[in-house]
């Protein structure tokens, strides 16, 4: 149990320390390190100390501050595929498919 409880605090130490440059994937890289290590412990749950305990308590006290940074990331992809999708439709309206057959006529007056 300590070995895996290191472990995660070890990960959520570094996750901290570079946590305004850790991309999408990093971050759901440690997500699922994390959920594994979650997983092991699982068994432990019987023998789990009070010391244990605090140990966990203060490796989920940072979660607020990740997941902060999260939702952050998430915001920009979305405003990112809304821009984008903008751009589709601005370019669309420029890119209409002619008829190759078709004539146009401009009058001089």
């Amino acid at each position: 149990m300590q070995v895996l409880l290191e472990e995660l605090q070890h990960m959520t130490e570094a996750v901290l320390s570079n946590l305004m440059n850790l991309s999408e994937e990093e971050f759901e890289q440690f997500a699922d390190q994390r959920q594994r290590i979650v997983e092991q412990m699982q068994s432990f749950l019987p023998s789990i100390t009070e010391k244990d305990k605090q140990k966990i308590r203060d490796i989920l006290s940072h979660d607020s501050v990740i997941l902060q940074r999260m939702h952050a990331l998430k915001d920009e992809a979305g405003h990112w595929m809304e821009k984008r999708g903008a751009i589709r439709v601005q370019q669309h309206a420029y890119q209409q498919a002619f008829a190759v057959d078709s004539l146009f006529i401009d009058h001089r007056k």
